[in-house]
């Protein structure tokens, strides 16, 4: 879910937590959800499809945030021929 289409509380929480860290908050959003996507299965890359329907993002934004989240080593991101890709949490969020 986007930032902008979160529920009121949920939207407070993550912008004073992204606030605090200094961060976007769609960046702690990108985070949290491939964290919880990543406990669920137990480690694993989320599609960017699936990443950008859970967070809400649009696959330009996501991809934006992701390849800055790459510089910095936090993600791994794997793109096909075929213009589909994926991304892993290389780091745990404290």
């Amino acid at each position: 879910m986007s930032v902008a289409d979160m529920p009121a509380q949920e939207d407070t929480d993550l912008q004073a937590r992204a606030q605090q860290m200094g961060v976007p908050p769609e960046v702690l959003l990108i985070v949290e959800t491939l964290q919880a996507d990543a406990e669920e299965k137990e480690g694993g890359a989320l599609s960017l499809a699936r990443l950008s329907k859970r967070t809400q993002l649009r696959m330009s934004t996501l991809r934006r945030f992701l390849s800055a989240l790459e510089e910095a080593g936090v993600v791994k991101v794997e793109m096909n021929e075929d213009g589909t890709g994926s991304a892993r949490l290389l780091v745990s969020p404290q």
